[in-house]
């Protein structure tokens, strides 16, 4: 139970939840298609034979086809340890932008006999900005709600930004998509300028820096394709890294740069090659991702990302001087 719980809350969870809830038959490749089409693509390489082979036991294969070994009147009850594991959630600042008081406070209340699984002091991050997001700030979460609702709802919002050097700024943006940032433990907002039909640009706008939000109660008409928009900003040539499976580096690879688009295949029995997207406004931070992993991962391209990691790591051995 112990792996299946450390995917609890994200899709690797999701995923097999909704296949051993099924009960139903299912060949490799619809489970291949499951799989790919919840999770990401490099998922396959850990899920597929944890569920196909000798690994959970939740399929017996005959004639080709995945045949579910549980009885029908299975179910998956909460088991203590993950309320333990929500009660912990609950103490973490960030889920007060996703729930209303009363919200928290009735969970609170149904989980009151139930110890947390970890308490946010008991991590100390080494790595990360201490210039946090204000997470429990009134108008901080009330902008974050309403930038939720309008990224549903397609819907147009009057902005007002302070930039990095106080000049404020006033647009009307489509926000459309939302974005954390482990490094900064921040959250930034990626949108288009109303005004930007054809190929629209993205801005990236720092949450904590927004002053004032409007609705304008119009909805878009035509939703950009933020995926393609991404794409184009892409540097023509990706980080191109190898990951060595030691001390679970290649899991903690794939949710340290979740955020990014990419492609991973395995070389070999204990090594994977990674192919990682990224932009000029992304640059300085997968920097940073990459050389924490230190030995663990070995950066192979492209030229000018090597050059940067050189750069950074003469500058760090001078200040050591």
């Amino acid at each position: 139970m112990t792996e299946l719980f450390s995917e609890i809350y994200n899709c690797y969870y999701q995923v097999i939840k909704s296949l051993i809830e099924s009960k139903k038959s299912i060949s490799e490749k619809e489970l291949n298609f499951r799989i790919q089409d919840s999770c990401f693509e490099e998922s396959i390489l850990y899920l597929l034979p944890k569920l196909t082979q000798d690994g959970w036991g939740f399929y017996e294969k005959q004639n080709g086809i995945l045949h579910s070994k549980l009885s029908t009147n299975f179910y998956v009850p909460l088991t203590r340890l993950q309320k333990s594991y929500l009660k912990a959630i609950l103490a973490d600042d960030k889920i007060r932008l996703f729930l209303s008081d009363a919200e928290i406070a009735q969970l609170n209340a149904a989980l009151a006999d139930v110890e947390p699984l970890y308490l946010p002091d008991d991590f100390y991050y080494y790595d990360r900005f201490s210039d946090k997001d204000d997470y429990q700030n009134p108008e901080y979460r009330k902008h974050f709600q309403i930038l939720m609702e309008a990224i549903q709802n397609h819907t147009y919002l009057d902005i007002l930004y302070e930039s990095r050097h106080s000049h404020r700024v006033r647009h009307t943006y489509l926000p459309c998509r939302l974005e954390y940032s482990i490094k900064n433990d921040r959250f930034r907002l990626m949108a288009v300028e109303s005004h930007q039909q054809r190929n629209p640009r993205i801005e990236i706008l720092n949450l904590n820096r927004i002053v004032k939000i409007i609705s304008t109660n119009q909805t878009a008409n035509r939703i950009p394709d933020i995926n393609r928009s991404l794409k184009r900003s892409y540097y023509r040539e990706p980080a191109r890294i190898l990951i060595k499976n030691r001390r679970n580096a290649l899991e903690r690879a794939m949710l340290q740069f979740a955020n990014y688009e990419k492609s991973t295949r395995k070389i070999n029995s204990d090594t994977y090659e990674c192919l990682i997207y990224y932009n000029q406004k992304t640059e300085t931070e997968l920097l940073i991702e990459v050389l924490s992993f230190g030995p663990m991962i070995k950066v192979v391209g492209s030229e000018a990302f090597l050059r940067l990691i050189k750069e950074r790591l003469m500058r760090q051995k001078a200040f050591s001087l």
